[in-house]
């Protein structure tokens, strides 16, 4: 019988107890996800396993952190004016009461992914973190975690969550094979989530949403989720949502809808690009390389991106506004980071 390599949070109270409140409070005050994996509790293993070089330090196995399981419910509203169109204003008030609701499962994602994609020299290690994945996307899928979006807002911030939490997943079973039961329980959550997604974008969400960068998340979120659960009709709506982004790329390689954001225009090229490009890694990854017609427009829209972020005169130009500091790599896992993708 094969042995678990990993030690649950509940087993590990009395010996971790420091450790484990150092990585909870990591989770609690961390708001831009730099949350560290030596952060995670570990426990050396003791029997010469490490990374096999002679007179290497021997690597430790790490302790499982139970991570906050994500709520089941959300109701929030978005952070910017009511009275921006163009949504590049932010409304600080606003902000701030979204943030309350928002970072918190932010940093538990956060903090998953960063076990996830942690690297190791040992297989016994990265089994264990695997292990440590899986057994907490277990709690959040029996809890039923973020499946009853009452607002725009819990919908449209949804989407990047689900890709994160299933793109982690799928690196986890790569290293731990998933039992019938966990296929079962993922399943049940995965094709919940995302047949509401695609619910949702196709009756309730508006115009905009439908075209713009909010569908090309929606569409990794869904396609990631279709590969981890080999669903066809899932993989199909994450396909199709590359072809409604690309397709939209103009002769210069610009975005319209993200064209009109105002001082965040180059920011959410960036956004919209990044997504889009997962959902091409993601297929390719799989063995199932993405036929588009509209793939050269996505080269453009690549190249031009690659130009401003080194030089943004012609794009403010196009534009017509000076822009604002582009968001930081470091809200991102490692899956989703630029240099990951292939893009710049």
């Amino acid at each position: 019988m094969r042995s678990r390599v990993f030690v649950t949070s509940d087993q590990q109270d009395a010996a971790t107890s420091i450790d484990h409140a150092e990585a909870t409070a990591a989770v609690t005050i961390d708001k831009d996800y730099t949350i560290q994996t030596g952060s995670i509790s570990s426990l050396s293993t003791g029997n010469g396993f490490g990374s096999g070089t002679p007179g290497a330090e021997t690597e430790q196995v790490p302790l499982c952190v139970s991570i906050p399981v994500p709520p089941a419910t959300l109701q929030t509203q978005s952070k910017y004016k009511a009275d921006d169109r163009s949504k590049s204003s932010i409304d600080d008030d606003a902000l701030e009461a979204r943030d309350r609701t928002v970072q918190p499962i932010r940093n538990s994602i956060r903090l998953l992914t960063n076990i996830a994609y942690a690297g190791s020299n040992s297989s016994l290690v990265a089994q264990a973190r695997a292990e440590c994945v899986l057994h907490n996307v277990d709690r959040w899928a029996s809890a039923k975690a973020l499946t009853d979006m009452r607002t725009v807002d819990a919908y449209l911030s949804r989407d990047r969550w689900v890709a994160e939490i299933a793109l982690a997943v799928r690196s986890a079973s790569k290293r731990v094979e998933l039992s019938s039961e966990r296929k079962a329980l993922y399943s049940t959550w995965f094709s919940t989530l995302a047949r509401d997604t695609m619910e949702a974008y196709s009756f309730r969400l508006g115009p905009k949403s439908k075209t713009n960068n909010h569908r090309y998340w929606a569409g990794l979120s869904v396609a990631a989720v279709g590969f981890l659960l080999d669903n066809a009709d899932f993989k199909t709506w994450g396909k199709t949502s590359f072809e409604i982004g690309a397709c939209q790329v103009d002769d210069r390689g610009f975005l319209p809808a993200e064209l009109a954001r105002g001082e965040k225009a180059l920011d959410y090229h960036v956004y919209a690009l990044r997504p889009l490009a997962a959902i091409i890694k993601l297929a390719s990854d799989n063995g199932e390389p993405l036929q588009s017609k509209c793939l050269d427009r996505f080269k453009r829209l690549t190249a031009m991106t690659r130009e401003a972020l080194q030089d943004p005169t012609e794009f403010e130009r196009v534009a017509g506004q000076r822009q604002s500091t582009i968001s930081s790599e470091t809200s991102y896992s490692a899956a989703l980071k630029l240099d990951a993708l292939p893009l710049l």
